[in-house]
């Protein structure tokens, strides 16, 4: 009995000692985990796993580039004469005086100015330690050294004519420096705002000097803060930030800026939706309506200082007066706004733009078939007559060029459309020999009335190698953009700008079509972008975001 007793005490107590060892293996059986569980300190506590933490977004590549017409000319500014290449050059070039977004002269290469008394004089004060993107330095005698060899009619610059009013240029000191001319000339400070005022290193002019055949179409060095680095023909200019930029506050932001040419306009537009393109200037006004409601572009619309016109060679017979006339008759511009550029411009009524200092508004000619045919009878042509209409080969200039042509067939005039490349075209109208009709655009750079209306109008701009491709003379228009450039009071300036737009509207020295709305199209991501309403499209400071 007691054996038995002691055995089932003995099973009982083995039995519970074995249900106490399960229990602490089921609760973790080291100290370490028990420790761990309950205060989560051990060195071996089990961790709750974090989200991993979001990527930093990779930074935005501060290169740009943009979208233009055509290839440049030139990277001369004293050689170009065409917006695709002043564009460019606005990067890498600066002149003494700018322009700004309310067409207000401001200082740039120059700190001040100062004009005489009787206007014939403009004495300019220098920025100091400026120096140009070889590490040459900014002088007066510099600045004087450029304008006397664009002024040299030996150096065969396509500028030439345009700093014709000066008659002296007097160092005064290493930072200032006289410009003189012969008569009173109210424009000469607007003058000095105009890319062909850019200052050129003077070791780039030396190597000219010394050799004729040296290019300096191809070697830009200014003083801008973009410098020179790559021209591709036919694929991309490019420029890259000047370390040593005078303007601390206005030093590139960007790594690169590319200027890329696009012919034809429907590209340039699928190259900026795409991304291929960050700013496209000179938006075709049928793509403008489309892209303004894309979640990804900005499209910005102002009023621009662009003319666009019929020009004639009006030394030929068949383009006299009543001719002329008869063709702004027989143009519907209504139609022609509506349908070629979508409504985003104006009835040219003058031969410059509104906002044009000195504009005054003219009564356009009347779209009127019956009255055109008249004329056309009146001036000898009843049957009309065969014409080449040349036009560049970019998209809105061909389609304001076809509508023209089907328009003015309604009075008989047969034009055919020859689209020309741009530098081709431009080169024609220089020599002078071929020109017949031409579809042109106008704005003057400085601004202002004088650069609006003087080249093309003005008998000493004829041709060859100067902008008067119509060949209109009026010896009342000479006398009076003489008298109004020689008049120091403005009011009197104006009234007389005023009666030279009358005279050379009714004469029909072109044929006045429309003034359009300069419309840009950027990625959203852009930021920084300034319009001048001359045309220029400032990047100096644009940034991407």
């Amino acid at each position: 009995m007691r054996n038995r007793k002691w055995l089932g005490m003995l099973l009982v107590l083995m039995l519970s000692l074995t249900w106490l060892t399960a229990c602490n293996s089921n609760n973790g059986n080291t100290p370490e985990n028990t420790e761990a569980k309950e205060g989560n300190t051990g060195t071996n506590a089990a961790k709750t796993e974090e989200p991993a933490p979001e990527p930093e977004p990779a930074p935005v590549p501060q290169t740009l580039t943009v979208g233009i017409e055509a290839e440049p000319t030139s990277m001369n500014p004293f050689n170009s004469t065409d917006g695709n290449s002043t564009g460019v050059q606005g990067s890498m070039f600066e002149g003494l005086l700018k322009l700004d977004q309310n067409m207000k002269i401001q200082p740039l290469l120059a700190t001040e100015y100062v004009v005489s008394p009787d206007a014939k004089s403009v004495t300019f004060t220098l920025r100091e330690g400026v120096t140009f993107h070889d590490g040459s330095k900014l002088t007066a005698q510099v600045v004087k050294d450029g304008l006397d060899f664009v002024r040299n009619k030996d150096n065969k610059m396509a500028r030439a004519s345009f700093f014709s009013f000066i008659e002296d240029i007097k160092v005064v000191d290493e930072l200032h420096l006289t410009i003189s001319s012969k008569d009173a000339n109210s424009a000469m400070a607007a003058y000095m705002t105009h890319s062909a005022g850019s200052v050129i290193s003077p070791l780039e002019l030396d190597k000219k000097k010394k050799d004729p055949n040296y290019n300096l179409d191809r070697s830009p060095v200014g003083t801008g803060p973009y410098k020179f680095a790559e021209w591709k023909d036919g694929q991309y200019v490019k420029v890259v930030p000047y370390d040593g930029y005078w303007n601390a506050e206005g030093k590139a932001k960007l790594e690169s800026i590319t200027y890329k040419p696009v012919t034809e306009a429907s590209t340039r537009i699928n190259m900026l939706k795409t991304g291929e393109l960050d700013i496209v200037k000179n938006v075709p006004s049928l793509s403008a309506k489309e892209l303004e409601g894309s979640a990804d572009l900005d499209i910005s619309k102002t009023p621009s200082m662009d003319v666009y016109y019929v020009g004639a060679n009006i030394t030929k017979k068949q383009y006299n007066k009543d001719v002329r006339q008869a063709m702004n008759y027989a143009l519907d511009k209504e139609q022609l706004i509506a349908q070629v550029v979508n409504g985003y411009g104006r009835i040219a009524d003058s031969a410059i733009a509104p906002n044009v200092v000195g504009y005054t508004a003219q009564t356009p000619y009347a779209f009127d078939v019956e009255k055109a045919k008249e004329l056309m009878k009146k001036g000898g042509y009843e049957k009309g007559f065969d014409a080449t209409l040349w036009t560049r080969n970019e998209t809105e200039f061909i389609a304001v060029a076809e509508n023209v042509s089907i328009q003015l067939s309604k009075i008989g005039i047969n034009a055919k459309v020859v689209p020309l490349e741009s530098g081709t075209m431009f080169d024609k109208l220089d020599a002078g020999k071929e020109t017949d009709m031409y579809i042109g655009r106008w704005s003057p750079g400085t601004g202002e009335a004088d650069w609006g209306l003087r080249p093309n109008f003005h008998s000493t701009r004829i041709p060859p190698n100067y902008n008067n491709s119509n060949f209109y003379v009026n010896k009342e228009v000479d006398k009076l953009l003489d008298e109004a450039l020689a008049t120091p009071d403005a009011a009197k300036t104006q009234e007389i700008y005023a009666n030279v737009q009358k005279i050379i509207f009714e004469d029909a020295a072109w044929t006045f079509l429309y003034s359009p709305e300069s419309i840009v199209g950027k990625r959203k991501n852009v930021a920084n972008v300034v319009i001048i309403p001359n045309g220029y499209m400032d990047l100096n400071n644009v940034t991407k975001e």
